[in-house]
Formats: structure tokens, sequence, C-alpha cells
């Protein structure tokens, strides 16, 4: 449509009000050819959507890609809101609710945000959705999803709340995870282990042991005691040389995979000990699971299959 414009694809077209006689002349033929398709032009005093997503995103920290979506039939689908992930109904209840768009926000590292408008006060819902299971099986509720009227607001109470929240949260999910691993090995009678199931739950530790040390790093608790400080450097020595994948055995690789194997079954309790520590406060502490030798429960496939969005 001549006179208006946009800077990226996605972004919303805009006509100029520096010419006014042109704005106007543009607005004729957009009227003109509304009435032409059979279609209403409405006009609206609330920021666009659009707009305020990117609002949002430049406020957060970090570079955030914003993809928004747009409902024909005005309603999130189903198999987006399954993805929320949230301590109370809020952003997960919009599917009974006229909603024309919502924007996803990915950070490029794992974390995603939906934000949508509430039709019935205009007020903006930002909430996580979750991880995906081919790299974390979370379980529980999510963090608390965000309810403000400007972008302004949301971003403070995305940055302040909702992204520390849920990135603590991810923290138990891996400490969990790998507390299960290690349990389950450590309990099966020795040379009974399969190797396949073995190699996926060390392949799932030296995944998430990056993450966790990371947390004890920027946890800004009081210095280490001498025995944790030399456990996380036997760890991340071991990490600053171990394959990527546990899976790969041949020459020096194999080597690595057997010394990733025997620290992690010879010392990661003590490192589990030293990160809940650090990084975990009472009240956050998850349960330990029953393990019964008789009958130990297996670790997760390595890689899940089900829900992808």
């Amino acid at each position: 449509m001549a006179g208006f414009t946009r800077a990226h694809e996605g972004d919303a077209h805009r006509l100029s009000l520096a010419d006014p006689a042109s704005a106007r002349e543009a607005l004729t033929r957009l009227h003109q050819t509304a009435q032409g398709c059979q279609a209403k032009v409405i006009t609206s005093e609330r920021p666009y959507f659009g707009d305020i997503t990117h609002a949002v995103a430049a406020a957060l920290p970090g570079q955030w890609d914003v993809s928004i979506e747009h409902y024909p039939d005005r309603a999130v689908p189903s198999h987006l809101l399954d993805w929320v992930w949230e301590a109370s109904p809020v952003l997960s209840t919009l599917g009974t609710y006229r909603v024309p768009g919502a924007a996803i926000l990915r950070d490029g590292a794992g974390t995603e945000l939906l934000l949508a408008e509430r039709s019935w006060d205009g007020r903006y819902v930002i909430g996580t959705l979750l991880p995906s299971p081919d790299h974390l099986h979370v379980i529980g509720v999510g963090p608390r999803t965000v309810v403000a009227a400007t972008a302004r607001e949301a971003a403070a109470d995305v940055r302040s709340r909702l992204l520390p929240e849920f990135e603590q949260l991810v923290h138990l999910s891996r400490l969990r995870e790998v507390q299960q691993d290690l349990d389950w090995v450590r309990s099966v009678e020795p040379g009974t282990v399969d190797a396949v199931e073995l190699d996926a739950a060390l392949d799932r530790f030296l995944t998430h042991a990056p993450y966790l040390l990371a947390a004890i790093r920027r946890s800004g608790t009081k210095p280490l005691a001498a025995g944790g400080t030399a456990v996380l450097t036997r760890f991340e020595t071991l990490l600053s040389r171990a394959p990527a994948d546990a899976g790969t055995r041949s020459g020096s690789e194999a080597d690595g995979v057997d010394e990733a194997l025997a620290l992690w079954l010879e010392a990661g309790e003590d490192l589990l000990d030293v990160i809940r520590t650090s990084t975990v406060s009472p009240a956050e502490e998850p349960a330990r699971p029953a393990i019964t030798a008789a009958t130990p429960p297996k670790p997760p496939a390595a890689v899940a299959t089900g829900r992808t969005r």
C-alpha cells in the first residue's frame, strides 16, 4: 500500500505523518481499497502488539529473537498452550478466550517466553514454555506468570522475577536428573548395567555439569571450603577435555569417557553436595527418590519423543 512502509519483515507497516497531505491521501486510498475488498478498517488507541513485543525483548538481558504469530480464528493453538509452564493457570487459560495473536521470545540458549494480550482488560501476559524434553525433563509447577499493563512493567517483572525463577527451577531439575542417574547406576549390581543406558546417563551428566558448575560460580555465596574447591577443580578439569558425546568410544576419546565415568561414580555425590550447599535453599531442596537395590528405576531415555513445537 502506497505511503505505508516497514523497516523489517514481520514489523508493522507504518504511515509517516510528517506530510499531513500525503498521509491523508494514503488513508483515503486505504479506505477505498478496503471497501473494494469488502473489508473493514478498524482504528484503535491500543499500541500495536508487535511494538509491545519488541519493546519487551529489547529490555531483557541478552539478545532475544521475536516471532509473532497471528491466529485467523482468534484462538491460541492448543498444542502451544500445552507447552506453557507456570505456577498457576494464567496464560494457559487463554485458550478459552478470543486472542488474535501471540509472540514467542527466544534467547538462543533454550529459554522461550510466550507473550499474549488479554482481550478483556488489555493486560499483557508473559509466561515460560517448558524446556525441550530432548535436553531436560522438568517436573512440578513452573515460575509465576507475569501480568502487566505496559511493556515497561512487563519487562521489569520478567527480569526481576520470571527469568530468575525459571533459571532456578531448571537448575533444580538438572540436579534431580543427575542425582537420579547417579542413584540408579550405584544401586545396580556390578556388571548388570546396560551399556547404552549407562552411556545415556553419563551423557546427561556431561550435558548438565557445565551449567551446574556455572551456577556455583555466579551464586555469590561465601568461599567454598578447601574440599569443595578441590571437587570443583577436578570436574572442571574433566569437562575441559571430556568428549561431548559419551557414546563416542574411539582411541583417546574412549579413555576420556572412561575417566569421566570413573570420576562421576567416585565423586559425583560430593559434587552434588557442593552444588546444593551453594545454590539451593533448604525450602527448595528436592526430595531424594526412594531407591531399592532389588528394583532400581531405569533413567529416562536419552532423547524424548512426543510433543514438538
